[in-house]
């Protein structure tokens, strides 16, 4: 008769290596799906730095004009919208230019959202900048946003219109009066030609 105590041990050596087998296996599923989470993170984390990297922009734009020691910038919506307009910036060039989205600029503008308090320092030391160096500014960071170059004026070309016209107007009775003469020497040929049959 086998021992009975032998087979016990066997059977319950066998059943714990089947059920390490299944847990190891378990445990390498979580092992590659850890994996997998931790490059995603990873790759969230540089997407989220790239953002980031375009705010040196409103570093550099307040280190091109330091703030007035001891004054806080001021800002209001109108401030904003008249500095763009004056420039003729676009909300995506000014965003780039504070580093931050053309979406939060609009927001900005319509008085949904209030800037914090480096962002107006960074639009209070871009205002204080010329537009040739802010359209340069923009050159450098988003070429793509320059303002297009202005059409000539309308009142300009309304009076280059008019002059043009007076200049018609002038050149037109010398030219009827050409006409006139030429029409007064036919009909003097024709009263000429049947005198002449006459005689």
């Amino acid at each position: 008769m086998p021992d009975f105590k032998q087979t016990f041990q066997d059977e319950v050596r066998r059943l714990a290596r089947k059920e390490l087998k299944a847990f190891e296996a378990k445990i390498n599923e979580q092992k590659k799906t850890i994996s997998a989470l931790t490059k995603r993170v990873n790759e969230l984390e540089k997407k989220a730095a790239a953002p980031a990297a375009a705010k040196p922009a409103s570093e550099s734009v307040q280190a091109a004009v330091p703030a007035a020691e001891g004054r806080k910038a001021r800002f209001s919506p109108k401030s904003l919208v008249k500095f763009r307009k004056k420039y003729s910036l676009s909300q995506k060039a000014l965003a780039v230019l504070l580093g931050v989205t053309p979406f939060t600029v609009s927001h900005w503008e319509i008085g949904k959202n209030r800037p914090r308090a480096n962002q107006i320092e960074a639009f209070s030391a871009l205002a204080k900048l010329g537009k040739r160096k802010v359209l340069a500014l923009v050159a450098e960071k988003a070429p793509t946003e320059l303002p297009a170059p202005k059409k000539a004026a309308p009142k300009k070309a309304k009076a280059a219109k008019k002059e043009v016209k007076k200049a018609e107007k002038k050149a037109a009775p010398a030219k009827r009066g050409r006409k006139a003469k030429a029409v007064k020497a036919v009909k003097a040929e024709k009263a000429a030609a049947p005198a002449e049959k006459k005689a």
